[in-house]
């Protein structure tokens, strides 16, 4: 899946010289935590709830207690917008997209085609496609199993729970960040993982806690 898959077409954009009570009505609005900033068709800059919290707290705290909201009506988007922005394009992978956002620490990607605006990916967007991948929607268990080194161990899983009557709707593959063996963790449809289970350990597997969802 790529970024263009995910994305969120409709964005709503202000200029530089867009008013902080403009942000704060844009930002107010429900599921919405970034404005991108376009200037002549360009991508100038990005505003987050935090920058306008900061800003709004940076106020509080400089302007005389007798007239605190003296610069209210003068502070804009350029005054506040971060402008080295990160971007990524609509083609590149979701993962990396996600990659980016953990390792740069920031909750929202800019999408865009040369200086065009296309869309943006957020840390959401990312969540909720990990959770569809996941299975976690439908009514389904989860059953986590124990691969360790062998090459052909996911093959032998897939087999066993398959051969003991149970659909496998999402299976993915990860290194323990305790033991640092291979673990696969399958979610299988159905709310009685039991007999998928005895199967497994049956064929030397270890399962670890599985949770019924």
């Amino acid at each position: 899946m790529i970024v263009q898959d995910i994305m969120q077409r409709g964005v709503v954009t202000v200029s530089p010289e867009s008013k902080l009570g403009e942000l704060m009505s844009l930002l107010g609005r429900r599921g919405i935590r970034h404005l991108p900033v376009l200037d002549q068709g360009g991508l100038a800059g990005i505003i987050s709830d935090r920058d306008l919290k900061g800003a709004m707290a940076s106020l509080a705290t400089t302007e005389s207690a007798a007239n605190p909201l003296s610069r209210l009506d003068r502070l804009t988007a350029a005054d506040i917008m971060t402008r080295a922005v990160i971007t990524i394009g609509p083609m590149f992978p979701v993962e990396e997209a996600a990659r980016v956002m953990v390792t740069k620490k920031i909750s929202a990607l800019p999408v865009t085609e040369g200086k065009r605006l296309v869309g943006i990916v957020t840390d959401t967007d990312v969540l909720h496609l990990f959770v569809r991948a996941m299975g976690v929607t439908e009514p389904s268990s989860r059953v986590e199993v124990t691969l360790g080194e062998d090459a052909h161990a996911l093959d032998r899983v897939v087999q066993t729970v398959e051969g003991a009557n149970a659909v496998i709707s999402s299976i993915m593959t990860l290194k323990s960040p305790v033991t640092g063996l291979r673990e696969a963790v399958i979610r299988v449809v159905t709310i009685n993982p039991g007999p998928a289970i005895k199967a497994l350990e049956a064929q030397g597997f270890t399962v670890r806690e599985s949770w019924r969802g």
